[in-house]
């Protein structure tokens, strides 16, 4: 039926152009010439490296078989030039290297041996361990910090994701990657170890390379000696360097396994040759071991592998073709042979601007001048020649002084030997020719060290410390009882070169954990294979999105360079919490970070917490009473403050009613003044303002009984504050709504005893009004009567008239 299908449709074949007439731009642009003529424009067309950037084993494949001999030798020729002379322009820094590795004493000499070690026998060749003392205190402490046992990292997560599914993601990831760096990567620690000790801490810099292994296929960890990267020494870091190239020794026979499986181009190479310097010899020497081997067969081949650009246009991506840019790639050459085994593509198949990918991470002590750190060798090992040179002056001047050499006169030169060593107890008869045997044998002056050289000793060794970041902790009698804060801060000044280089270190550290995890994106598979337990959790889509919504950090601390800085943080938070401001804190949270500073296991320590928290204690009810009696006293205070307010206003009613009895007695007197015809008037007055006297009395009660009131609610409502309290030990499970009731019914009493003070205020100003009104109309009156009289009995003339009666 298919053949069937085919036949009834016709099948149409078109041709567009040879190779010959096809044209293609530097854009990637294709033109096809037709027949009739036209042009086939394809602006767009697939290219041939579109497959390799999807796949990037393809990408990073080795494309020394593209290329042909004459180009290779050509690139081989220029790499070899200028590698040498990058390595030449290094030569006084191996040279200084090895000689600070000779300053740690790690070499047993005899001092009776004939190579020079010694320029008198018996003269000692003792080496001071004052920079040994500080390299390995150092690296002591920063394994610690970084290399914690549960594994040294953790993770940052900045997901939009709800806690719970962000706690499971994220835990997994920290899990399986501190796994990862423990159990199937177990190079990791040891090669970190060894980097800080001789690169970080003795030379200044230390170098990790982190790559896919090519055998392991899975990320990997090396350290890489200092002497084996060559860079250009007018660089400060890789980002600057040209070329970064590391000297590997590979076996003969993982070179044939490299070959074999492609990874190296098959390719018949010359016989190894024996090469070393200055500092691999050193190492030879302190070991006590040839430094290179003797069977033709061991031989190693030493290899450059070096980061360097290169213009390939044939591999350029479109954008660089026909540009002359020299791109990043990732080339390696035998040393000997000269002979190119691979080129490799050095940058990310996504990166547009193709830049070179980063491999090397830079672990440094104190920054340099240069590329390469400054490290105790260069802090410590000038102090460290001279104090070896006082110790050996010292043990000499003490040996020489104890058993002094000595000079004999020739005359009684005929003895059976001039060396005379005597035993304790024992004597050796010599020849003296009759004379005084002080006159034939004297010593030679010596004399033991002096007290100043060793005062100059203890300065040295006292002020080389506190450079190279080692100081001593002060510990012993007395220093319980010093504070937390002057501890802390006595340590804090004693180590700043130690909180320096740790932060420096955990710069790097986070560094190469970011470096794993672009591996880890490169090849997903690799990062769960060999971990039973994450097989079935892990995906491609699962990893990719833990490690693009979280970031690997190390699990150090930048701000605390030792172990001693966090053990005294722990100590001030649990005095913290003994504190009045401790109950603010949650106590089960200061016990877990106690005892994650402790570094002890959490689990089964802590007790959950209890749902239904005790009753309080005596204290605490004590404590309770002691604040209702404070609120007790501050509303008593507040009682007397309305009082004191309303004094003013009881001294005015007081002033107004005295001066109201004084108005009375005026009006009195003039009403006496008048004569006994006013007898009538003025007893009515009097009446009058007695009412008057009386309504200003009753008015001055009022005041007082609204006074006694006041009081009387204030001492009330005193008993009820007491009362509550009383209940309030009695009965301790009161509640805060309660005590707002209770604040609520005073407020409310203390307005009713502001209300009826406010009455009783009204009430006397009206009875003031109302005897103010009486006197006038009393007044009134009077002025009335005697009117009245006036007119009803006019005065007689002079002449018949009485004499009026004197007043």
């Amino acid at each position: 039926m298919a053949d069937t299908a085919l036949s009834n449709e016709n099948i149409h074949v078109i041709v567009e152009g040879d190779d010959d007439q096809v044209q293609t731009d530097a854009d990637g642009t294709i033109s096809i010439p037709t027949e009739d003529g036209g042009v086939v424009v394809h602006l767009n067309p697939p290219r041939a490296d579109q497959g390799e950037i999807d796949d990037p084993a393809k990408f990073y494949e080795n494309i020394v078989s593209r290329l042909g001999e004459g180009e290779l030798m050509t690139i081989a020729n220029s790499l070899h030039e200028a590698i040498q002379a990058d390595d030449e322009s290094r030569s006084e820094w191996l040279a200084n290297r090895a000689a600070g590795m000779d300053l740690l004493g790690l070499k047993m000499d005899d001092p009776r041996n004939s190579d020079g070690a010694s320029a008198v026998d018996g003269q000692s060749i003792v080496t001071n361990p004052l920079l040994l003392d500080g390299v390995l205190r150092g690296w002591a402490n920063a394994q610690a910090e970084l290399l914690p046992a549960e594994g040294p990292c953790k993770i940052a997560d900045y997901s939009d994701l709800p806690s719970q599914q962000k706690d499971e993601l994220g835990e997994a990831l920290q899990r399986d990657m501190n796994y990862y760096l423990t159990t199937v990567a177990t190079e990791f620690g040891p090669e970190t170890s060894h980097m800080l000790l001789w690169g970080c801490y003795f030379g200044g810099s230390g170098f990790k390379k982190v790559y896919t292994h090519p055998l392991k296929k899975r990320p990997y960890s090396e350290a890489v000696s200092p002497e084996n990267l060559i860079v250009s020494d007018a660089t400060k870091d890789f980002d600057a360097c040209e070329r970064i190239t590391h000297v590997i020794s590979m076996r003969q026979t993982v070179m044939k396994r490299y070959q074999i499986k492609g990874i190296y181009r098959e390719i018949a190479l010359a016989p190894p040759t024996p090469t070393s310097n200055q500092v691999s010899e050193e190492i030879a020497q302190t070991q006590g071991v040839a430094s290179n081997k003797q069977r033709p067969e061991d031989m190693p081949y030493t290899l450059w592998e070096t980061q360097c650009e290169l213009d390939l246009d044939t591999f350029a991506p479109a954008q660089f073709k026909g540009k002359g840019v020299p791109l990043p790639y990732l080339v390696t050459m035998d040393k000997d042979s000269m002979t190119i085994l691979s080129i490799r593509r050095d940058w990310k198949p996504e990166d547009e601007d193709c830049a070179r990918k980063k491999m090397y991470v830079k672990y440094p002590y104190v920054p340099g001048p240069g590329f390469y750190g400054t490290g105790l060798v260069n802090i410590l090992g000038n102090a460290s020649a001279a104090m070896t040179a006082a110790w050996r002056m010292c043990l000499d001047a003490g040996m020489f002084a104890n058993f002094p050499a000595f000079l004999i006169d020739k005359l009684a030169g005929r003895q059976n030997t001039s060396n005379f060593r005597a035993g304790p107890g024992e004597g050796i008869p010599i020849e003296t020719g009759g004379r005084d045997i002080d006159k034939v044998v004297t010593k030679l002056p010596y004399h033991e060290a002096g007290q100043g050289l060793m005062t100059l000793m203890d300065k040295i060794t006292e002020q080389s410390k506190a450079v190279g970041g080692a100081p001593d902790i002060p510990i012993g009698e007395g220093v319980q009882n010093v504070p937390v804060g002057t501890m802390l801060a006595h340590i804090e000044q004693a180590t700043k070169v130690m909180a320096a280089a740790h932060k420096g270190q955990h710069r790097a550290l986070d560094e190469e954990l970011s470096l794993y995890a672009d591996l880890f994106r490169e090849n997903p598979e690799a990062f769960w294979k060999g971990n039973k337990r994450a097989k079935g959790y892990w995906s491609v889509q699962k990893l990719i999105q833990a490690l693009d919504e979280r970031t690997l950090v190390p699990k150090s601390d930048p701000n605390v360079p030792s172990h001693i800085h966090r053990v005294m943080k722990a100590v001030a938070l649990v005095e913290l919490a003994g504190t009045p401001l401790g109950k603010l804190m949650d106590m089960h949270e200061v016990l877990r970070r106690v005892l994650g500073a402790m570094r002890e296991e959490i689990a089964g320590l802590i007790l959950p917490k209890d749902p239904n928290p005790p009753p309080p204690d005596a204290d605490t009810l004590a404590a309770i009473a002691k604040g209702k009696e404070a609120d007790a006293k501050m509303k008593a205070t507040e009682v007397n403050a309305a009082e004191n307010a309303q004094k003013p206003v009881l001294e005015q009613i007081k002033s107004e009613g005295s001066i109201k009895g004084k108005t009375i007695d005026l009006a009195k007197a003039l009403i006496t003044h008048e004569g006994d015809r006013q007898d009538a008037a003025h007893q009515r007055q009097m009446d009058i303002a007695g009412l008057a006297s009386d309504a200003n009395q009753q008015a001055l009660d009022a005041t007082k009984v609204t006074d006694n009131a006041m009081k009387t609610r204030a001492d009330l409502a005193n008993k009820d504050r007491e009362h509550g309290l009383a209940s309030a030990q009695a009965a301790h499970k009161m509640t805060l709504e309660s005590r707002q009731h209770g604040l609520a019914e005073q407020q409310a009493q203390h307005a009713m005893a502001k209300d009826s003070a406010d009455h009783g205020l009204a009430r006397a100003e009206l009875g003031h009004q109302v005897g103010m009104d009486t006197n006038k109309i009393g007044i009134q009156q009077q002025q009335a009567d005697v009117a009245k009289h006036m007119a009803l009995n006019p005065p007689k003339p002079a002449d018949g008239g009485k004499k009026p009666k004197k007043k």
